[in-house]
């Protein structure tokens, strides 16, 4: 029965949406953030007033305590990476157990701690959205209500406590509300950003992945060009990244240099196997690939950028290249970084017609 449901909470976390998963490992590396600076501030709070009403070493001994579980869950975040829904809901009723308990231990309704109760809120919002940061503040508010209720009394009944910190209890749940609703709106707007660029990232890594299937699907038709162009985009865009290209410049020569050869899908095999020198139809024919290449690309939504690297990485300098016969600075930078490139990994890897050069 326990392997069952192993394997069945196995099968749920394969199935999570990538960008899913890399969010919510977001959102809980800023809850641990939070939790950190709450738990250092309530230290120096407990410690800074030696002359303190309440007994400050229980409260370091309960600071303490949560501190191990501060540990324990950042250890459980590395270990497993993908953080559930049980694990939130776990260390945020550890959170509010302590913030409860660090209230009543420190005078109930004034305790300075009852800051804590707004970082249980504000995380709330983050891991659970609007709906779980509205539910937290209420949860909270019965919290702090008991526990002041059932802390030692300072004015000699509930009752006479209640009406003497009256103001401070309707502050405070005034301002539990206050911190559930704006905890909400940017927790939304954190999320809508991190969901963005998240997913953008999860995105360009499996158009990089789509990309170099395809080219390793035409390296396929030819044994001694395999896995060239996956090499090529590496010397490619580490030479576009010395040369001081923005991240995006690089990102678009490392995929031009993964797909720099698509075209010769529409090469005759025998040309591409040739072992003997070209007649000038079959270099014709050769000369062709890199328009096939980039009228291949250029629909693609997203490459489109990409299709001129491919068109003219042949060009060069001279204007003695091919397609366009294009010379100097009419050549793109990132079509001249893949073309020399693209000779360097030619001289050092075997050709059907030579061993490898050095």
């Amino acid at each position: 029965m326990a392997v069952a449901r192993n394997a069945s909470r196995k099968a749920r976390q394969r199935s999570q949406d990538p960008a899913e998963s890399l969010i919510n490992l977001s959102n809980e590396r800023l809850t641990g953030l939070f939790r950190w600076t709450l738990l250092i501030f309530a230290v120096i709070l407990n410690n800074l007033n030696p002359a303190a009403g309440y007994d400050q070493g229980r409260i370091n001994a309960i600071l303490a305590a949560w501190g191990v579980v501060c540990l324990t869950t950042l250890f459980l975040l590395f270990l497993h990476q993908r953080p559930g829904r049980a694990f939130s809901y776990t260390t945020t009723a550890v959170d509010m157990l302590v913030a409860t308990m660090v209230t009543y231990a420190s005078g109930g309704y004034e305790s300075p701690f009852a800051v804590l109760f707004f970082l249980v809120i504000t995380v709330s919002a983050l891991r659970f959205g609007a709906g779980g940061s509205v539910l937290c503040a209420l949860l909270v508010a019965v919290l702090y209500l008991t526990a002041g209720a059932v802390a030692p009394l300072q004015a000699g009944t509930y009752l006479a406590t209640v009406t003497d910190e009256r103001s401070i209890i309707l502050q405070r749940l005034f301002l539990f509300v206050v911190v559930a609703v704006v905890g909400s709106v940017m927790a939304r707007a954190v999320s809508a950003h991190q969901e963005l660029v998240t997913r953008r990232d999860v995105e360009a890594k499996l158009m990089t992945e789509v990309n170099m299937a395809l080219a390793n699907a035409i390296e396929a038709k030819d044994s001694y060009t395999r896995g060239h162009s996956e090499r090529l985009a590496k010397l490619a865009g580490a030479c576009a990244e010395r040369m001081g290209l923005s991240r995006d410049e690089a990102a678009a020569v490392r995929l031009g240099a993964i797909l720099h050869d698509v075209g010769k899908i529409g090469i005759p095999d025998r040309i591409l196997r040739q072992s003997m020198a070209l007649t000038e139809d079959e270099m014709a024919w050769m000369r062709r690939h890199p328009q096939i290449g980039a009228d291949i690309i250029r629909p693609v939504e997203g490459l489109h950028h990409v299709a001129p690297l491919i068109r003219h990485h042949h060009e060069k300098f001279d204007g003695t290249g091919y397609p366009k016969g294009l010379k100097g600075e009419d050549i793109p930078l990132g079509s001249r970084i893949i073309s020399v490139a693209d000779a360097f990994e030619a001289m050092v890897a075997d050709r059907i017609y030579r061993p490898s050069l050095g």
